[in-house]
């Protein structure tokens, strides 16, 4: 959702007649990009929480997180969103000649901008705190798992060793090579139930938000980190330094941060199953396709070969025969 009014925000400012245009029309139009990228960066902070509850706190977990709160607590980013993005609306905001340079950075004074550009980087900073507690605790889970498995083939090996000094050593390796083998048959007959039927999905979850973050401080850390340089170095905004600062941020790297409501998508859709199921078949069914027309056009330019070559042998039989009724009739 935050993303399609990413674009339609910006669908919107190429579309509206620039003579019709005023500072009404801009705030709109720069409000509804602000709200809906400050939305979406939200969204993906509370799917960190949302996981680090999970994993964490499995047992509080149902306690804590229920429809009804999720639901409030989608609210309150959109809340947080719109009151931030429809600020200049409302009153705070800058001087854009009438809507005629519709920039951010003009739009917005130097206060607002350090508001948004905090307000963004909050979320990204507790998703990479969140994440950073879930892979100390699965480490230190790996090596407890690792340490069991150690102490249990240790205990194995002393108890086959006790066996084999009371004088049942035989009998004990003979259990042994049997139980090894009865495993080996049920490992290739036998399928074992699954212990882990919900964990693909909750890790899926977690690549999905890395990547989600990898992408949107890609697109987005350039806008917001030449926007803070603007408003602290820029006292005198006429300079040829401001101007060309006015120009990367409005152009290159608002680009840039729009790509992010492109990717997204492209994310969560590229991890649906469905999704790729949907586009693999496609993909096969085009190969085929073509493969068929492939072969199609191999045999038909066969077959024209085929058919002119004896075409090319008779006729020239027909010339010899007529160069031997003229030698005999001469």
């Amino acid at each position: 959702m935050t993303d399609l009014l990413t674009g339609v925000a910006v669908v919107f400012g190429q579309l509206y007649p620039k003579e019709n245009r005023d500072h009404n029309i801009c705030a709109l139009q720069l409000g509804m990009i602000v709200a809906s990228t400050l939305t979406s960066v939200y969204s993906v902070g509370l799917i960190a929480v949302d996981r680090f509850l999970y994993i964490i706190h499995g047992i509080q977990y149902q306690q804590w997180v229920y429809p009804m709160r999720a639901r409030l607590l989608i609210v309150g980013t959109w809340v947080v969103g719109c009151v931030i993005g429809f600020m200049p609306l409302f009153g705070w905001y800058g001087d854009t000649e009438n809507g005629r340079i519709c920039w951010f950075i003009l739009l917005a004074p130097r206060g607002l901008i350090l508001l948004t550009v905090l307000a963004g980087i909050l979320p990204i900073l507790i998703v990479v705190v969140l994440y950073s507690i879930i892979l100390y605790h699965a480490v230190k889970k790996i090596a407890h798992l690792q340490d069991s498995d150690n102490n249990r083939n240790a205990t194995n090996s002393s108890t086959n060793n006790l066996r084999m000094f009371r004088g049942r050593g035989q009998v004990a390796q003979t259990e042994e090579t049997n139980s090894k083998k009865r495993n080996i048959f049920a490992r290739i007959f036998m399928k074992n139930p699954s212990t882990s039927v919900k964990t693909p999905s909750k890790w899926k979850a977690i690549k999905v938000v890395l990547f989600t973050t990898g992408s949107f401080l890609v697109t987005w850390s350039p806008y917001f980190i030449t926007s803070v340089i603007y408003v602290y170095q820029c006292e005198n905004i006429d300079s040829k330094r401001c101007r060309n600062l006015r120009i990367i941020i409005a152009s290159p790297l608002a680009i840039l941060g729009f790509t992010n409501s492109l990717i997204n998508p492209i994310i969560y859709a590229w991890w649906h199953k469905g999704f790729r199921t949907f586009v693999q078949k496609r993909v096969s069914t085009v190969i085929m396709k073509t493969r068929r027309k492939n072969n199609i056009v191999t045999n038909s330019n066969t077959n024209t070969q085929s058919s002119s070559t004896p075409g090319t042998k008779s006729g020239d039989k027909m010339e010899a025969v007529k160069e031997e009724v003229e030698v005999n009739s001469a």
